[in-house]
């Protein structure tokens, strides 16, 4: 007899992979042992729904090892997240996978913006900073940019602008694609870690809303760093964004510091309808394993969230910086490439985030131009690029 954690866990995986007339036990066999291991805290071998169920439930991040942000590295992950398996699973039982939009695959645009502003005190200090190292270091290319950023200070106060302020450039290559995408919006700095200048995000954060909300734009929380850990601050955030912005249903964690055993439950709490944190900041791929939204597991309950999570599947962050992959655009163009070729064969509803400081054309060195050209591709492809809150709402249909 299937006990019934069992048979609620392996309903789960099925369900979200569109099995739903497929019966645990008689179509797709039980393992007793394999269900076991899962218990256990390990891969399970020769049960491709326990193995499932190991993945989508983030199994092996419970008590496991994190970095000095809190976050559950590639490295200690047993799946291959170029790979997923659970779209393998939905392969080999015969299933198709959802179409979003109306399209073989769909990528979620999104924005984290972190420093809206540059050319504060402090952003003058930490660019004279990173031009005197890449000088020192040798890295001619970075130091000639940082010294052409710094040359045109003088100028963009004269004119009032600044070049993190590229939100209505950012809305024009989308719209005139055919494109939209989620601004995730900081409402609290409490860490260091969550960027320089806090007064000044508190100042511009009214205008910044104004600014996007004229556009239609989407608008969600971006979680501060200590709120990845502080469910009232975390409260506190949403009540102020929604203050100026409206009902706010997503959220994304500022560095990605998601723990899907503790706080996804959280957001599930507070109202939120869905979250895109979900994601290695180390590398590219699926963190649990799937290529499309989903509802996480709730490891307190024994049972789904109503809570969807959209995959985020890579970041401009990953590939261009040297702490991560330190790619260059023509290096990081490929590996996009590959990711959406991978989607148009095997589809994929996800979303890709590249943050709003990276589109000032002069001192981007070609990321802004990478973003055009990722657009593109998906679009060549018969892939769709919408918001992030478009995808759940196609999502919630299909996880009914």
């Amino acid at each position: 007899m299937i006990p019934a954690s069992v048979e609620r866990r392996a309903r789960w995986v099925l369900d979200t992979i569109g099995a739903r007339q497929l019966g645990f036990g008689d179509d797709v066999p039980y393992n007793e042992q394999a269900w076991e291991q899962v218990e256990r805290g390990e891969l399970p071998g020769g049960d491709d729904i326990a193995a499932a169920f190991f993945h989508l439930s983030r199994a092996e991040e419970l008590d496991s090892q994190r970095d000095h942000h809190g976050r559950f590295p590639v490295s200690g992950s047993a799946l291959d997240p170029l790979d997923p398996p659970l779209e393998r699973l939905r392969h080999s039982l015969g299933l198709e996978p959802p179409r979003w939009h109306g399209a073989r695959f769909a990528v979620a645009l999104s924005h984290d913006i972190d420093v809206p502003w540059r050319w504060t005190p402090t952003g003058m200090r930490g660019a004279a900073a990173r031009l005197k190292g890449h000088a020192v270091t040798g890295r001619a290319r970075r130091a000639l940019r940082e010294a052409r950023a710094l040359s045109a200070v003088p100028l963009h106060k004269l004119r009032g602008t600044d070049p993190n302020w590229s939100f209505e450039r950012i809305l024009r290559i989308e719209q005139t694609r055919e494109a939209a995408s989620t601004f995730f919006v900081m409402a609290g700095h409490s860490h260091p870690a969550d960027g320089p200048a806090p007064e000044v995000y508190e100042r511009l954060r009214p205008r910044l809303v104004e600014t996007l909300r004229s556009a239609g734009a989407e608008i969600a929380l971006h979680g501060s760093y200590a709120a990845a850990e502080q469910p009232e601050l975390l409260a506190e955030e949403k009540r102020r964004l929604e203050a100026l912005a409206g009902l706010v249903l997503g959220q994304r964690y500022h560095y990605l510091r998601v723990s899907p055993e503790s706080n996804l439950t959280t957001l599930e709490e507070l109202g939120f309808q869905y979250d895109a944190s979900l994601a290695f900041a180390d590398a590219p791929g699926f963190r649990s394993g799937i290529a499309h939204p989903f509802r996480p597991w709730d490891w307190h309950r024994d049972r789904p969230l109503r809570l969807i999570e959209v995959p985020l599947a890579v970041m401009d962050v990953t590939l261009a910086e040297d702490r991560y992959l330190g790619l260059s655009p023509s290096e990081a163009e490929r590996r996009l490439l590959t990711l959406v070729d991978w989607a148009a064969a095997h589809g994929g509803g996800f979303s890709v985030l590249w943050h709003a400081e990276r589109f000032d054309s002069a001192t981007a060195g070609g990321w802004d131009r990478l973003y055009l050209q990722f657009i593109k591709a998906v679009r060549a492809r018969g892939g769709v690029c919408l918001s992030i809150g478009a995808l759940t709402r196609e999502a919630e249909a299909w996880l009914a």
